[in-house]
């Protein structure tokens, strides 16, 4: 019990105090901040869902101390909440009949997490409907007022002459909204990883290949695609962001396909690390890997190279 209140007590300082850290100003501390849900997901990981809850409590109370209430809020939220959920349904288990044990499977992980990023982006533009506020020309006034804070003014103006706060204000919702879901997604399997590694996590660790998602995203996609490109006005510009946001687990699931076929290659590793390389320089071959994730359904790449074992879904 010791041990459990120690590593849930650590576990809430340091989440919030590597999302605290974007107070000191530098960049280097500042991406610490990316990282501060992987403590919340050891916890909930190894001691369950109420610890993860307790410490998102603390962490809450550390950011309000360094950075404010309404941060404070805001971690609880958006790293909290997540944390807390997707513990308590990765913890989620089933005997199989055979003497063994069947775990929620990874892809309905991910297919949870892309419902609560939605339900979040759509609740924003909600409350901003609300209130009398076109969310659109609130995210370009965002933009110009960044760029007139952070850049010398000829390069503010020429960037307003040239549309471009207007053009980011298209997608910016929906790409912030996906970069959260990644980030919560990598700190959930940091979080997995570090209680595997101490030999305290609840759970074996799940097959990376085997990610498979449920129907729903899929049809959630073309849903959101469908108004993006069909609809007028504020329903083009919400199904245009929601559907950066369901493409996202497509994202996962090509990555799946793209290790399952790796694995099937002299030299997988360096495969893996080009391929992520290239990636992270031009961001097209993540594209592709989306467009990869949403036909695997169709094209069982990973069945004819082998790869992996399917979920149980």
């Amino acid at each position: 019990m010791g041990k459990d209140l120690i590593l849930l007590a650590v576990g809430g300082l340091a989440a919030g105090a590597l999302f605290g850290s974007i107070v000191s100003g530098s960049l280097g501390a500042a991406l610490l901040a990316y990282f501060a849900a992987a403590p919340l997901f050891l916890v909930g990981l190894s001691l369950g869902w109420p610890a993860a809850a307790a410490a998102a409590i603390i962490g809450s109370g550390v950011v309000a101390g360094l950075v404010g209430i309404f941060p404070a809020g805001y971690f609880a939220l958006i790293l909290g909440f997540p944390a807390v959920l997707l513990s308590q349904l990765a913890l989620l288990n089933r005997a199989d009949g055979q003497g063994d044990v069947e775990w929620y499977p990874p892809g309905r992980l991910a297919a949870a997490l892309t419902a609560l990023t939605a339900g979040g982006l759509l609740a924003l533009f909600a409350g901003a409907l609300f209130q009398g506020i076109d969310p659109r020309l609130e995210v370009q006034q965002t933009i110009e007022a960044v760029l007139d804070a952070g850049m010398p003014p000829e390069i503010a103006e020429s960037a307003r002459e040239q549309g471009l706060p207007e053009r980011a204000a298209r997608f910016l919702p929906g790409v912030a909204a996906a970069l959260l879901f990644l980030t919560i997604a990598l700190d959930g399997a940091i979080g997995q990883a570090v209680a595997a590694r101490l030999a305290i996590a609840r759970r074996p660790s799940p097959p990376w290949r085997g990610l498979t998602l449920p129907a729903w995203p899929l049809y959630a996609l073309g849903l959101s695609c469908f108004a993006g490109i069909a609809a007028s006005g504020m329903l083009e510009y919400i199904g245009r962001n929601l559907a950066i946001v369901f493409a996202v687990p497509f994202l996962l699931q090509g990555l799946a396909v793209v290790h399952a076929v790796a694995a099937r290659l002299p030299g997988r590793v360096v495969w893996l690390v080009g391929f992520y390389l290239l990636g992270l320089v031009m961001a097209w071959p993540f594209a592709l890997v989306a467009a990869l994730g949403l036909a695997e359904p169709f094209i069982g790449l990973r069945a004819r190279f082998g790869g992996g074992p399917k979920e149980n879904e």
